[in-house]
This record gives structure tokens, sequence and C-alpha cells, in this order.
């Protein structure tokens, strides 16, 4: 799954911050080009193949299937940096955001025939714009039980499932920022002020819905 060049590796060398919001969105970009809008069949054919794989790791469990989170690090351009590597037996938050993210983007691009990742559009908002269009009452539902709910795993089953209805409404997010929102919601750290972060993104996210749903509603034709 990994394509060994590296054109910006020695730029993405000198940088040491964190990387994680933009190696996301920036093998996001690279992907869903290469899938969509790519005019070589072999560049086209790669993306299909690694974007199948992805959809494969979204149902693995990491302690499970290692292989899994070293080939997403791999795919990575540029890669997260030394600080947001793991240094232990589990996946560091950023490892593990990077992997939700990209696997979700799998998710999101499978018979696309438009781009999933869209800078500066939150997922929330896209979430609330779906609902804004949908005839079906359960999205609102779906998007609160995810707001709420109890664990990792709980949450990462209904974030599944909205993205597979934004897919299907050609509603696409900015996936480095939807990384970088999955950090802070699965950090393990116990401290107020990680709890305190955790409830801004969920805040955050509630918000874009409401906006998102009312700036829909807005540019609906009237009768």
């Amino acid at each position: 799954m990994h394509d060994t060049s590296h054109p910006q590796a020695e730029t993405a060398a000198e940088y040491t911050g964190p990387r994680l919001r933009t190696s996301v969105a920036r093998t996001a970009e690279a992907l869903q080009n290469d899938y969509l809008h790519s005019p070589q069949h072999n560049k086209q054919a790669r993306a299909r193949a690694v974007l199948a794989q992805l959809r494969k790791y979204s149902a693995v469990r990491l302690e499970q299937h290692p292989v899994a989170l070293e080939e997403v690090l791999l795919l990575l351009e540029p890669a997260l940096s030394e600080q947001e590597m793991g240094k232990g037996a589990a996946p560091s938050a950023s490892e593990l955001a990077a992997f939700q993210a990209m696997t979700m983007l799998g998710i999101h691009l499978q018979s696309a025939s438009t781009e999933a990742h869209i800078k500066g559009q939150s997922f929330a908002r896209a979430c609330g714009r779906f609902y804004a269009h949908s005839q079906s009452q359960s999205t609102k539902p779906r998007f609160d039980a995810m707001l709420v709910s109890p664990d990792e795993a709980s949450r990462l089953i209904h974030i599944r499932s909205l993205v597979t209805l934004l897919r299907g409404e050609n509603l696409g997010f900015d996936y480095g920022a939807f990384a970088q929102d999955l950090r802070v919601l699965g950090s393990k750290n116990a401290t107020q002020k990680a709890h305190t972060q955790r409830q801004g993104v969920l805040l955050k996210w509630a918000r874009d819905f409401a906006l998102g749903s009312y700036a829909s509603s807005q540019t609906e034709p009237t009768s």
C-alpha cells in the first residue's frame, strides 16, 4: 500500500512540531486527486487499491492487526513528527487519530465521483447540511448519539454511519481538522484540562451541526 516516492520528505524533516493535521490533509488530498482526477491509469489504480485497503482496516482492532497501523503511518506524507509517534506498546493519540481519519476517508471515497476532503469544511457542519436536506428523521438522533457516546468504539460506529450518509449526498469535509479533533477526543489523559478539551470539541461539533443545518435551510428555494 505504501508509495516509496517522497518528494516532500526533505522539507518535512526540517520541521519538528505537530504535523497530524497537515499529514492527514495532504495525504487525503493526494489520494482523492489520484483517484478522481489523475489521467494516469497506474496512479488511479493505486489510489483505488489503497482506499480499498483503508476500508478493510476500518473494521480491525489495532492490537490484533499491527500491520494496519504500520501501513497507514507509511502512507502519510508528510509523516507524523517524532513527538507524535508512540513510544510504548499502544498507539499514540496522534497515530490513532491518523488511522481513524484515513480509514474513514476510505469509506467516504468508495465509488465516489466528488471530493471527500474539502479544506475548511468541518465534519459536523457537513452533517448539519445533510440533516437540513435529508428526509430521514434518524440523522439528528444519530449525530446526538455520537456526541454522547460513552466510549471511543461507540463514537466511531456512529461516525462511520454518518460518513456513509455524507458520501451518499456528495458532502465532504476537512480530514485534517477531523483528525485533529479525533486526537483530542481519543486522548486517554485523565486531567481536567484534557477533559475540558474533549468537551470543547464536542461543543464545537454541536454548534457546527446547528450552523450547517441553519445555513443550508436558508438557501433552500422557496415555492
